[in-house]
C-alpha cells in the first residue's frame, strides 16, 4: 500500500491494479536483485586503497585526518577508513585495532601462516614508545616482509609536532600486532609503484585561484609527476589559473607561464573517475 501512501496514484482502481501488477511479475524481487548487484559492483576494491596510497607517497605529501600535529602515521588509516567506509577510529596507532573491531571492521592478529593482504591496515608495536605505529599494505605479503605506505617515518626530531609524508617502506614482521581487513574486493591486481605517465588530461577552461596549505608543490611542463619540473609554490602562496582537470591519479590546475609555455601543478588526488578525494590547499 506504499503506492497509494506516496500518492502515486489517487485513483484507488488504478493502484490496486499496480500492486497487482508488481505481485503478479514479481518485480519487487527484480528491484531488489537490481539494488544488490548495484551495491556489487560499487563495491571498493584493494585496488582502488593502493592506488591513492601510492599516489600519495609518489607525491611526496601526506595526509592529515583530523587536522592536529600535522600527517603522523594514524592519519593515514584513519583517512582511509573514513573516506571510504564512512568510519571514524580513535587513538593512537596502537589502538587503532581496538576502534576499528568496536565498529564492525575485520581485525586479523599476528600468527603464523597469516599474512595481510595488499589494502590492509597494519599496527605495531614500537619499542620506548607508547603510541605504536601504523601504515597501509600495498602488496600481499609473502610471509617474511611487508610492503608499505606510512608517514611520519623519516626521523625528524620535530616528528610529534608536524609528522611526516608518505614514503614507500618495506619491514618485516617485527613489532606487528595485527592488522584491519576492509571489506574490498581483493581480486588481484597489482599497482605499479612508479608514478603514472599518461599525456591525457581530462580538463575543463575555467579561471579560479588556489592556495597551498603545504609546504611546496612542484610547478611541471605536462600533468604527470614524471613530468621535468620547472619551478615550485611554496605554502601560503596563490596560484591564478585558466583550467582544471584530472590526469594520472591527480587533480591539475594550469595556466600560461611568462615563457609563453603551459605550467601544470597537481593540487590533490583523484580516483580513476577523477572525483576529487583530497586536495592540498583550497580552490577559489
Amino acid at each position: 500500500h506504499a503506492i497509494k501512501d506516496a500518492g502515486y496514484a489517487t485513483a484507488s482502481g488504478y493502484a490496486e491494479l499496480l500492486i497487482q501488477l508488481i505481485e503478479e511479475n514479481d518485480l519487487q524481487k527484480w528491484d531488489e536483485e537490481v539494488l544488490i548487484n548495484q551495491k556489487e559492483e560499487t563495491m571498493t576494491t584493494a585496488k582502488e586503497i593502493v592506488q591513492y596510497c601510492v599516489d600519495l607517497a609518489n607525491s611526496g605529501m601526506g595526509v592529515d585526518k583530523d587536522g592536529a600535529y600535522g600527517t603522523q602515521c594514524a592519519d593515514l588509516p584513519c583517512f582511509i577508513v573514513k573516506n571510504w567506509f564512512g568510519i571514524d577510529l580513535w587513538g593512537n596507532a596502537i589502538d587503532l585495532l581496538d576502534s576499528a573491531k568496536a565498529q564492525g571492521l575485520e581485525v586479523i592478529y599476528n600468527a603464523p601462516d597469516v599474512n595481510p593482504k595488499a589494502s590492509d591496515l597494519f599496527v605495531m608495536e614500537v619499542a620506548g614508545s607508547p603510541y605504536g605505529h601504523t601504515g597501509a599494505v600495498i602488496e600481499d605479503s609473502d610471509g617474511y616482509t611487508i610492503k608499505t605506505v606510512e608517514q611520519n617515518i623519516d626521523g625528524n626530531w620535530d616528528s610529534l609536532q608536524v609528522g611526516g609524508p608518505a614514503r614507500f617502506n618495506t619491514r618485516d614482521f617485527t613489532g606487528v600486532v595485527g592488522w584491519i581487513r576492509l571489506p574490498v574486493d581483493h581480486t588481484h591486481q597489482t599497482v605499479d609503484t612508479a608514478p603514472q605517465t599518461s599525456d591525457t588530461i581530462v580538463e575543463t577552461p575555467k579561471s579560479g585561484s588556489f592556495t597551498l596549505d603545504v609546504a611546496e608543490i612542484n610547478i611541471r611542463r605536462w600533468p604527470s609527476l614524471a613530468s621535468e619540473v620547472v619551478g615550485s609554490y611554496k605554502q601560503g602562496d596563490t596560484v591564478s589559473f585558466d583550467s582544471e582537470g584530472y590526469a594520472n591519479g591527480y587533480y591539475w590546475i594550469s595556466y600560461v607561464g611568462g615563457s609563453g609555455k603551459r605550467n601544470y601543478l597537481a593540487i590533490g588526488q583523484t580516483d580513476k573517475d577523477g572525483n576529487i578525494i583530497s586536495l592540498w590547499g583550497k580552490l577559489n
